[in-house]
């Protein structure tokens, strides 16, 4: 077995001749027959009210059908982003209504990405024990809640608070969509299916600052926050009627419950959640008190510490990389919208709510093309080295992020046309352009990172983003206050921009490494957790880290 950048991979003995494994390489470019969908075995209280149904197969749901999916996921996907930038606008004039400053409204924000860092980690730990679907509906009713605690919040403390909240609960879609991706799709129609959803997250900073200058215009900030609580009402209708479960290791482990409770695998060692088993068991002396402590330690311990480990994804060296690059360009992108309402608001340009709201348009239509485009590209990648392979059906996972160098130039070159064209006081559209430009770059890259997140570790997707997100909302927090700081004192934005765009061009150097040995670093990890699950046959052949394109099975997903 060789060891390298590429994986070599021995051909399967049934895959025929030459020819025939030509045959199979234009079968598996041709989109196959849906199988016959199948009821889900287990249905809960909160499964009950969907119109679409609930499938032991998530994957034999028809094309429409997964279309509804990824448009409702994509919604919810959304509300984070346009709970976010919907006040941006109205920052500037939010502050006297408060008696707080520039850094103290900025604070919201930061405090805001926080919440969506720690959320996920969260909402993946429980959507990988009981679902998706639960999950989905608790995070939004936190969401409508908390919106409507921020429309009717006193002073800038409360509001900073139930603002914490109102990302906790939005947050919930950041981790679990790209899971319910992988869920109802096989990887080879991953990345396609990737860039439509993640139009919902990139259409919220469009849409939010147009939305939020006008109710600000017409009603004042506190509608604006109004407007949140009744867009989470339509997202709890729209969750009951049109998003079953699709989590494949639930519906594995309805079908064939394991011998004992166990929480995911990991790509490091991570703390165990603490078993049923009580010291106190079998002693006489042991007081219901005593019972009752323990318990609740357990609790404790299961649901508000060990989810926190989700984070321990990040040591894996492909997932780690990948999520450093990407967040240092979406922390780049806080900086942009948060330098947007300040910078326009004052001389030369002197532009109020309603006018800075449409400056976001022209970077949110950069978002919406690189996604829509790099979703292509990435697919595109993956067919190319599938009509390279010896037997039609088998890829290197790393071969996605071929895609992403077409991004990675664009990126630093979008942060210094606005950088620049900010500081020398340019026509307002060379700034913009710039966050065109880096809007494009932001999504050809991210978008493909995403996608290879569901392959470095299949049946893991929630958790590995979960990961990715706790990293890049804590450097995008970071960025937005560090931005209002440095320009209050006096740091010029071309020196800011220009150190965030050297930032994420370094960062882009990690992106050839995992090119170059993320299929080495994945073919360890294989081998470690099969020694791991069968000692005793630690010399059966090792599962390869390359993915077949066959329709799997509803245990397919799990490792």
């Amino acid at each position: 077995m060789q060891l390298s950048g590429r994986i070599q991979t021995p051909r399967d003995p049934e895959a025929g001749s030459a020819n025939s494994s030509r045959s199979a390489i234009r079968r598996s470019n041709t989109p196959s027959a849906p199988e016959p969908q199948k009821p889900s075995t287990v249905l809960r209280w909160f499964d009950y009210g969907s119109v679409l149904p609930t499938l032991q197969n998530p994957r034999s749901y028809t094309r429409n059908q997964k279309i509804i999916i990824v448009v409702i996921v994509a919604l919810c996907s959304f509300s984070a982003p346009f709970a976010s930038n919907i006040m941006m606008p109205s920052f500037p004039f939010i502050g006297p209504s408060l008696g707080l400053g520039q850094t103290g409204v900025t604070l919201t924000t930061a405090l805001y990405m926080a919440a969506l860092g720690i959320g996920p980690l969260y909402h993946a730990f429980l959507s990988e024990r009981f679902g998706r679907r639960p999950v989905y509906l608790g995070g939004f009713i936190l969401f409508t809640l908390a919106s409507v605690a921020c429309a009717v919040a006193p002073d800038g403390d409360d509001l900073v608070a139930y603002r914490f909240f109102q990302a906790f609960g939005s947050s919930a879609a950041q981790s679990i969509g790209m899971g319910t991706i992988s869920d109802i799709y096989i990887p080879s129609e991953r990345g396609r299916a990737t860039g439509f959803w993640f139009i919902g997250p990139i259409l919220g900073p469009m849409i939010s600052p147009l939305i939020g200058g006008a109710v600000y215009q017409w009603m004042g900030w506190r509608a604006i926050l109004w407007t949140t609580a009744i867009f989470g009402v339509i997202l709890l209708v729209l969750i009951t009627l049109f998003l079953p479960e699709t989590s494949l290791k639930l519906k594995a482990q309805q079908t064939h419950p394991p011998s004992s409770p166990s929480l995911n695998d990991t790509t490091c060692p991570l703390p165990a959640p603490v078993t049923d088993a009580s010291p106190f068991q079998g002693q006489p002396t042991r007081t219901r008190l005593t019972s009752n402590v323990w318990k609740g330690a357990k609790f404790a311990y299961t649901y508000g510490i060990y989810p926190l480990s989700t984070v321990g994804r990040l040591l894996f060296p492909p997932v780690g990389l990948s999520s450093l690059y990407a967040s240092l360009c979406f922390g780049s992108l806080y900086a942009i919208s948060v330098a947007t309402p300040f910078s326009f608001s004052e001389p030369p340009y002197k532009l109020g709510s309603m006018d800075i709201s449409f400056l976001y348009l022209p970077a949110c239509v950069g978002y919406c093309l690189g996604s829509v485009v790099g979703g292509y590209l990435s697919d595109r990648e993956v067919r190319k080295a599938k009509e390279s392979s010896e037997d039609g059906e088998t890829y290197s996972s790393e071969v996605r992020l071929r895609s992403a160098r077409w991004g990675v130039p664009l990126v630093p070159a979008g942060l210094l046309i606005f950088g620049w064209g900010l500081h020398r006081h340019t026509h307002m559209a060379l700034p913009i352009m710039g966050g065109f430009v880096f809007g494009v770059g932001l999504m050809l890259t991210n978008g493909t990172i995403m996608a290879y997140f569901s392959d470095s570790i299949p049946g893991q997707t929630a958790s590995v983003v979960a990961a990715y997100n706790a990293l890049r909302n804590l450097i995008a927090g970071t960025v937005a206050a560090l931005t209002t700081a440095a320009l209050d004192s006096g740091l010029r934005e071309n020196w800011y921009f220009t150190i965030l765009a050297l930032a994420c061009l370094a960062g882009s150097v990690c992106l050839e490494v995992i090119q170059r040995y993320g299929a080495v670093w994945r073919q360890r990890r294989q081998q470690k957790l099969n020694q791991e699950a069968a000692p005793a046959t630690a010399t059966a052949p090792i599962a390869m880290t390359t993915i077949a394109t066959q329709q799997p099975t509803t245990t397919a997903s799990n490792p």
